[in-house]
């Protein structure tokens, strides 16, 4: 079923660019599926850079698909948990950029991907880390937990992911992990809280986790 919720975010959440998951991508012409491709900013820079030679996408909201379309091969419009995509062993790489969070059964999607991707293929993800301090200091100090127009607590997220749950549903899908990753969050003194504590404590302060998984 689609979340109607998608429909009131602002232009801004379709048009944003994930930069931090262009390094996870070989520099190659790979064939890439790219799960929320919102209007393909994505995509639009791996194809300047020559990092994808053919691009698909599914994107459920249809306004922002539509802007995708005039960049990638194919966009599929609608819900990933609803969809049969018979693309078995096409592709080189799909990117799960903010989207799994988003998902029923996440695990389930993951599996399918496994069996899109070629020998060797890539899954690309990030995912918001709920071990970040903030979340934690409102639940545990001042019993809250509230949702938010955007960010970890975002509320059209119905799962939530730390790096060891999430490393183990990639595990248990088959998959080979080959990187895993931390976007620390702006802010001086959290930065250099953690570069003091040599990293101990990198989890609590990453706001996001990417992922790099290879097909066995």
């Amino acid at each position: 079923m689609q979340n109607s919720a998608f429909l009131d975010k602002e232009n801004s959440y379709y048009t944003f660019v994930n930069e931090s998951l262009l390094p996870l991508i070989p520099e190659r012409p790979n064939i890439v599926m790219d799960i929320g491709c919102a209007t393909g900013r994505l995509g639009q820079k791996l194809l300047q850079a020559g990092n994808a030679s053919e691009l698909y996408g599914v994107e459920i909201f249809e306004p922002a698909a539509n802007e995708a379309k005039k960049i990638y091969k194919r966009v599929h419009v609608g819900d990933i948990e609803e969809m049969k995509l018979d693309y078995k062993n096409y592709f080189d790489v799909v990117v799960c950029g903010d989207i799994l969070e988003h998902l029923k059964e996440p695990s389930k999607v993951v599996s399918e991907i496994y069996s899109w991707l070629v020998k060797g293929g890539l899954i690309v993800c990030s995912v918001p880390n709920v071990r970040y301090w903030r979340i934690w200091r409102d639940l545990i100090f001042k019993g809250k937990w509230e949702y938010t127009i955007e960010g970890i607590m975002d509320h059209t997220h119905l799962r939530f992911f730390t790096l060891s749950s999430f490393r183990k549903m990639l595990i248990e899908t088959s998959f080979e992990i080959e990187y895993q990753g931390l976007r620390i969050a702006n802010g001086l003194k959290q930065r250099a809280f953690n570069r003091l504590t040599f990293g101990l404590f990198e989890e609590f302060f990453g706001i996001q986790m990417l992922f790099r998984g290879r097909k066995r």
